[in-house]
């Protein structure tokens, strides 16, 4: 049976730390899966400095197996996930490329290629979402996340994602610095959409991956949203009218009542004082929030070495 390949050029890009335990099963399900519907593919792995043997297992999965073209990313210290993947996403070549934040494997490999043909549908950035409920913590993230946001994609837990060369490029050309990945490309302005799959049993992510994640999810909240903004602005706004209401009182108890000498004089130079401090500080907080849109490095990521695998 002739199976027509597919003929653009595809890169899946693997984010691999301490994952010495499976990377070699997901590896050969990603290479199986390139090999049989692409013509031209690539991968590439990001050991984000690993401390087990997951650099080693990658080698032996390429000695041992047909693997048409494997580039081994190493970094310097411990970029974190984001920060790997922008790595191997910049050496990725495909005009399609494939990102796995993880080598969890709860799908099978007919997933991958739905999400794909879905992006050949005119969709830039295509995610794997699964059907499940996510955890107390993701869901409240996600509900403030896109409750604050200007994006009209709502986000929500992706196992892995392909991204078009247009969408890549549109997101480089933006200039910022990629805290949080799913955020930019929601911001981007091309066409994004959902796959949705019921995720099979496996095992959970590693506790390393949960602990990122958590600062990934407070940055991104303060980067891509407006809540920060409006929750101190709030808080400026209850304040300065409990310091007014202090003022008045102020002067309500000299006019009826018969206060210790001083004190009127105090209470007001506090309350009005405290009152115009909060004032400017709702303003010092908009020029912050505008300023920290501005300030975003260019390079976020350190490479040790990249080892280029091709049979």
């Amino acid at each position: 049976m002739i199976i027509n390949k597919e003929k653009n050029f595809i890169s899946a890009v693997i984010y691999c730390y301490n994952c010495q335990n499976s990377i070699e099963n997901f590896l050969q399900k990603i290479n199986i899966f390139l090999c049989e519907n692409f013509e031209r593919y690539e991968i590439v792995c990001v050991n984000d400095c690993s401390t087990d043997n997951t650099k080693d297992k990658i080698n032996e999965f390429c000695e041992n197996n047909k693997v048409k073209s494997l580039t081994l990313v190493n970094t310097s210290f411990f970029q974190g996930i984001e920060n790997a993947m922008i790595a191997g996403q910049d050496i990725a070549i495909g005009d399609f490329v494939f990102e796995f934040d993880s080598t969890v494997d709860d799908f099978d490999s007919g997933l991958i290629l739905d999400v794909y043909k879905k992006s050949l549908t005119g969709f830039d950035v295509v995610f794997a979402v699964p059907k499940k409920s996510t955890k107390c913590s993701s869901g409240l993230f996600y509900k403030l996340f896109n409750g604050y946001s200007n994006s009209e994609y709502r986000l929500k837990t992706v196992r892995f994602g392909v991204i078009s060369r247009r969408g890549i490029n549109r997101v480089k050309s933006m200039g910022v610095k990629t805290v949080y990945r799913k955020a930019v490309y929601a911001s981007c302005g091309l066409p994004i959409c959902d796959v949705e799959y019921i995720p099979a049993k496996t095992q959970s992510q590693a506790d390393y991956q949960k602990e990122t994640k958590k600062d990934i999810g407070i940055n991104s909240l303060i980067l891509f949203t407006d809540i920060g903004y409006k929750i101190s602005v709030m808080l400026t706004a209850v304040m300065s009218l409990v310091l007014l209401l202090a003022g008045i009182y102020t002067v309500a108890v000299f006019i009826s009542a018969d206060p210790v000498a001083g004190w009127t004089t105090t209470m007001l130079v506090m309350s009005f004082g405290f009152f115009g401090l909060f004032v400017v500080l709702a303003f010092v907080l908009k020029y912050l929030s505008v300023i920290l849109n501005l300030v975003f490095t260019h390079k976020q990521y350190v490479i040790e070495s990249i080892q280029k695998i091709t049979k």
